[in-house]
């Protein structure tokens, strides 16, 4: 009996233990679901995290360089000249004319105040240009682009930017003479608008150039740099002339205006204009509608008529 007792557990064994096995690796063994929760884990990861292009392409972001903006309509051409007499390499911005019909355009010289720059006067040279002036506004020498081997003008002495301001009349003779020589610039009709001090070239230059049709000067000195700004106009013998000023210097525009009347017999050629508030910046920032009576002036003095 005990031998059919042995034979039979061994026999239950020979079928029980495979099957024992199999479970025992069945549930040792991941689920048939498990390689795909890991890849889903594994993936979701991976969103998160960016790829090796996307990071290199992100921290490249981080160094390049800014996008240039926008080229704006208003916008004028940078651009170089030479300056008179010294051939110094002068920097300005150059709205050139607009198409007219084969029509030539009347020029306009912007001159900004010693330790400005170019851009000082951009609205109004906008302005201008809309109006169907070419415009160039210039960087003098000693001043923004312009500066090249001198010292700026904020580093110089008094004595030297006395003398510096001499020498920049020629840039503005350079400027004039550049303008009037570009295709649809009309090469006998330019006018000068100066920010303060800046009106003492403007003067100077205009006594000297016959082809200067009208000037516009914002709150001019009397004197200041070695220029006599009272003296140089009363020898305009009737240039057009619009001289700009604050409340506070009225009483300065109307003696410059009445000393130039008397100098020539008489005759008023001078027309003052009001601007609201002090002048710590550019005059047409100060007062919006002066922009717009410098327009008007110049297209009234120097922008041909158009036969009827």
């Amino acid at each position: 009996m005990a031998s059919i007792k042995t034979l039979a557990a061994a026999a239950l064994l020979l079928f029980v233990a495979p099957a024992l096995r199999a479970g025992a690796l069945s549930s040792s063994a991941p689920s048939s679901t498990a390689p795909n929760s890991t890849v889903q884990n594994t993936a979701r990861v991976a969103a998160r995290a960016p790829s090796a292009n996307a990071s290199k392409a992100s921290d490249a972001s981080k160094f390049a360089a800014p996008a240039a903006p926008a080229p704006r309509a208003a916008s004028g051409e940078r651009v170089e000249l030479s300056a008179a007499e010294d051939k110094r390499t002068i920097v300005g911005t150059f709205w050139a004319p607009k198409s007219s019909g084969g029509n030539i355009a009347p020029g306009v010289v912007i001159v900004h105040q010693p330790g400005g720059h170019r851009d000082d006067l951009t609205e109004v040279a906008v302005r201008l240009h809309k109006q169907g002036f070419a415009v160039l506004a210039i960087d003098l020498r000693a001043h923004g682009e312009s500066v090249g081997t001198d010292k700026p003008w904020h580093e110089l002495t008094e004595d030297e930017r006395t003398r510096m301001w001499a020498f920049a009349l020629r840039d503005l003779r350079g400027g004039a003479a550049w303008l009037q020589k570009q295709t649809g610039v009309h090469s006998s009709n330019v006018s000068l608008v100066g920010d303060r001090a800046g009106c003492t070239l403007v003067v100077r230059h205009a006594t000297r150039d016959e082809n200067v049709r009208a000037i516009v000067l914002l709150d001019p000195p009397r004197e200041q740099l070695g220029f006599n700004l009272a003296k140089d106009i009363e020898s305009l013998a009737g240039l057009p002339t619009l001289l700009a000023a604050s409340k506070e210097s009225q009483s300065n525009a109307q003696a410059i205006a009445d000393d130039s009347a008397r100098a020539n017999d008489g005759l008023k050629f001078i027309e003052i204009a009001i601007f609201k508030g002090m002048v710590t910046t550019p005059p047409t920032e100060l007062d919006k509608n002066l922009t717009a009576q410098i327009s008007k002036f110049l297209a009234d003095k120097a922008m041909l008529k158009k036969a009827k």
